[in-house]
């Protein structure tokens, strides 16, 4: 029997918008954000950023070399928020209704401004966080992100929840095998296509 519910942010609960998010990366000097992940000296540079784990000063120190002549700290701060787009109305009322029936927790590799704009959209719509879950697990506050086993543990102990009573949705698939190998029921979401998984 389900009990629990996880979700993921970004990509599941938040939309992403690449189109913007690439132009503004291209814009910086840098290609668009797979490839950017290809790199693997300019990926330990972004995702620590992203994930809420390095101080914006150093990411803008350690991320200049990668960015073209001149670019400003505004331009490349701007370049990493583009990604960020709505959270759909109809989502959350989904959210806050499962909400009323499972205990459903956040999940999230993420950093300040970008929780912070989540935070808005929720509260655009009429709503609050803990309209739409009971806790929050937030990267950027624990010093720890997924695939990392132990953020997951972490869940689990502040909870108390069962793996096995519990479905897991995120749209990565590094996330969702750690994910598996802990017991959850994990579901591989499609960018931005929450709903179709929950209908599923």
């Amino acid at each position: 029997m389900i009990k629990n519910i996880i979700f993921d942010l970004a990509g599941v609960v938040l939309n992403l918008n690449l189109e913007r998010d690439t132009a503004a990366l291209v814009a910086a000097g840098l290609p668009d954000y797979v490839t950017c992940l290809k790199n693997p000296a300019l990926k330990k540079v972004l995702e620590g950023f992203l994930n809420g784990l390095t101080s914006q000063e150093v990411f803008l120190r350690d991320i200049r070399p990668f960015c073209k002549p001149g670019v400003t700290e505004e331009e490349i701060l701007w370049a990493m928020n583009a990604v960020l787009d709505d959270i759909p109305r109809a989502r959350i009322e989904r959210i806050a209704g499962l909400k009323k029936r499972y205990k459903v927790y956040l999940l999230s590799n993420i950093y300040d401004t970008a929780w912070e704009h989540a935070v808005h959209q929720i509260e655009k719509s009429g709503y609050r966080v803990s309209d739409l879950f009971h806790e929050t697990f937030l990267s950027y506050e624990m010093q720890l992100a997924k695939p990392d086993p132990r953020i997951f543990q972490e869940v689990i102990l502040a909870t108390g929840l069962i793996p096995q009573e519990t479905v897991y949705f995120d749209d990565t698939r590094e996330n969702i095998e750690v994910g598996n190998s802990l017991g959850f029921h994990s579901v591989l979401v499609p960018m931005n296509r929450l709903e179709i998984c929950l209908e599923d």
